[in-house]
């Protein structure tokens, strides 16, 4: 507020001194030119009638002054010193130069000639006055002076802030915005204008997931708690009764039971760990083409003989084969979780669609099951979200493997949701996806991530898990 109102003191400022510089200034310089042009202009008069006498020897007549009037269009006529009203020093300046002006005259300036008798005069004139009011020329020279000043004044401070929206702009530059580009626009002004309210919202999604991060963090980890609260109650009791048991028998299931406690809490940290990584972007993908009708077909081969009193059924379009750029394992691990859930719920069919287009996949698991509310399907998606609450843990799983499959499909930038089966009458999950992933996108994720540190923590997981791979493949 108060740079405002400064700013503004200092265009009154500049339009005062402006209007002053115009009529103490520039009004009198215009006049005294004008003077000076209407002068010479007389001056030269009064010479060509003295060349034009001289001829003539300073005699003259009434057809000579005439015929002058008309080439000068003046008046022209003869007096003495005393009609004039001329002193003495006025008369001796005016019989050694033979002809003056006298400008300061009421109605007009005039010009004298002396002929030879110096007693006559010739006088020239009056001539017309000049006009000292303010003209249109003035007024326009006025507004010129006004908007040069204004300009001079607009200019330093534009220049002075463009200063300071470089300062900002180059901070601006510096701040990690998580992928948000900016318009490179050259005027500082601008740039401000255009990239803030972009910024602005930006940060404002930051601020809205960053928040929902912290809830959705603060859920997991009491869905975590009481998830643990399980297998932990279980391996508390069995260890209570490891120390009563006499029989070898006993123990020996005792400790089987501890054993399985806890295999089911490494499987459940190992999941949670999973899905965090997912959830918040740090698990770059391992990208490769790949078939994704073979791979399902893999997926399916593995569920039969969970369930092998269900029936299987793949579509596919087109039927030979469905190239896919993306992190296969990933996808095996999608298309499992999917596969299995929807075999689980069925009743005995099962059917998986794979629709191609230009650019993009979709991948429908559809079952002939109970299906899903239509208030409960989004938070199927949900960590540790089970809706049949009667199911025990060896049933219904962790409840993570939904949560999985959409963090999954979201970092192949592509979307899951849930709805009714038209055809099988149960539930159906749908994912679309492009059929190339940005290997771009993923590099700056996977920098983001390890932050160009080798010895990463991410870095030794992926390391470990290749070293598994193979020695699994070895013994195969």
């Amino acid at each position: 507020m108060k740079r405002s109102i400064t700013l503004l003191l200092i265009l009154v400022a500049i339009n005062f001194c402006g209007f002053i510089a115009m009529y103490y200034v520039y009004l009198p310089w215009v006049n005294k030119l004008d003077n000076e042009q209407l002068k010479e202009s007389i001056l030269s008069d009064v010479r060509y009638l003295n060349v034009r006498l001289s001829l003539l020897d300073y005699s003259y007549s009434p057809q000579t002054i005439a015929k002058a009037e008309h080439e000068l269009k003046v008046k022209i006529a003869t007096t003495t010193q005393e009609q004039l009203g001329l002193d003495n020093t006025s008369f001796a300046t005016l019989k050694n130069n033979r002809y003056g002006i006298n400008m300061k005259r009421s109605e007009g300036p005039l010009a004298f000639l002396l002929l030879n008798d110096n007693e006559t005069i010739l006088t020239l004139g009056p001539y017309p006055a000049i006009d000292s009011s303010i003209s249109a020329r003035d007024w326009l020279a006025y507004l010129l002076i006004i908007l040069i000043a204004n300009s001079i004044v607009v200019l330093i401070v534009y220049r002075h802030v463009n200063e300071y929206l470089k300062v900002a702009i180059r901070a601006i530059k510096e701040l990690d915005l998580g992928g948000l580009r900016l318009k490179p626009i050259k005027s500082p002004l601008t740039n401000i204008a255009v990239n803030t309210p972009r910024i602005v919202n930006h940060i404002n999604g930051l601020k809205r997931q960053h928040q929902q991060s912290l809830y959705n963090q603060r859920d997991l980890m009491h869905a975590v708690a009481h998830e643990f609260r399980g297998p932990m109650a279980r391996l508390s009791f069995a260890l209570d009764l490891f120390g009563q048991a006499a029989e070898e028998e006993r123990r020996k299931q005792l400790s089987n039971d501890m054993d399985e406690a806890l295999a089911e809490l490494d499987q459940l940290v190992t999941e949670v760990l999973g899905y965090s990584r997912l959830k918040d972007g740090r698990f770059p993908l391992e990208l490769e083409h790949f078939d994704l009708r073979k791979i399902t077909n893999s997926v399916i081969e593995k569920v039969k003989t969970i369930y092998p009193n269900k029936r299987f059924v793949l579509y596919s379009e087109p039927s030979k084969s469905i190239p896919l750029y993306a992190d296969c394992n990933l996808i095996d691990r999608v298309m499992i979780n999917l596969i299995r859930n929807a075999a689980r719920f069925s009743k005995s069919r099962v059917k998986v669609a794979l629709v191609r287009f230009k650019e993009s996949i979709e991948i429908r698991v559809e079952d002939d099951g109970p299906g899903i509310p239509p208030g409960k399907r989004m938070r199927v998606f949900e960590p540790f979200t089970r809706l049949d609450f009667s199911r025990n843990r060896d049933s219904g799983g962790a409840g993570l493997g939904l949560a999985i499959a959409k963090g999954i499909i979201n970092r192949h930038q592509g979307t899951i949701w849930a709805e009714d089966s038209r055809e099988l009458g149960g539930a159906v999950f749908t994912i679309h996806m492009p059929l190339k992933q940005s290997s771009v996108q993923n590099k700056d994720q996977e920098s983001v991530s390890s932050r160009g540190n080798p010895n990463s923590p991410l870095q030794k997981l992926r390391e470990h898990k290749r070293a598994t791979d193979r020695a699994n493949n070895n013994k195969a």
